[in-house]
């Protein structure tokens, strides 16, 4: 049986608007990594990467951080994305005084790796983007394109303490403006 054009022409239409009302009832819509919500006015969003050579998926990193009016915890098996490139949801933030995050990287089995804090101005139009990595002090060192100031920040693992090319906790920042809005 072929159906009428009319019904033929509707049907799409009914669909895309059905997923239009869904999306609006807050059924998760896709992440879209450096996104900041519309009307945010300061805040930070964390990231975990595992994409370096010899980089690291099995453990799990917990961020405690406190930007002066409140401490907050998120961990990396809560956050969208891959395992090897995962984004924390958006925490808005104070607008002044400064923002100090601490990672804490834990194997599987729940033993702590490595633990750092970095500590972050905040302003009234300032967005933050944290990155944690795990990787060989080498390998930061000679990746192309990366700027090893950029990584002044690491810890090194418990595990690999005393060796020569130990693997490290890693926090690398950047920051965008609503005045100002380029890329972290």
């Amino acid at each position: 049986m072929r159906l009428p054009v009319v019904v033929r022409l509707l049907v799409p239409l009914v669909l895309s608007a059905a997923a239009a009302c869904a999306a609006a009832r807050g059924q998760p819509e896709p992440d879209c990594n450096g996104c900041v919500p519309p009307g945010a006015r300061a805040g930070v969003r964390f990231q975990r990467n595992g994409e370096m050579p010899g980089g690291d998926t099995t453990t799990v990193l917990t961020v405690v951080f406190d930007d002066g009016r409140q401490v907050r915890t998120t961990r990396s098996t809560e956050w969208r994305g891959e395992a090897r490139n995962a984004w924390a949801p958006w925490f808005e933030t104070a607008t002044t005084d400064s923002l100090r995050a601490t990672g804490i990287l834990q194997s599987a089995m729940g033993d702590t790796l490595a633990v750092g804090t970095a500590s972050f101005p905040l302003r009234a139009d300032w967005w933050w983007g944290v990155r944690w990595d795990v990787a060989r002090v080498s390998v930061i060192l000679s990746q192309p394109g990366i700027d090893p100031a950029t990584y002044t920040r690491y810890f090194p693992l418990r595990t690999d303490t005393g060796q020569a090319d130990p693997r490290a906790l890693y926090v690398r920042s950047g920051v965008r403006s609503i005045s100002n809005p380029t890329p972290f």
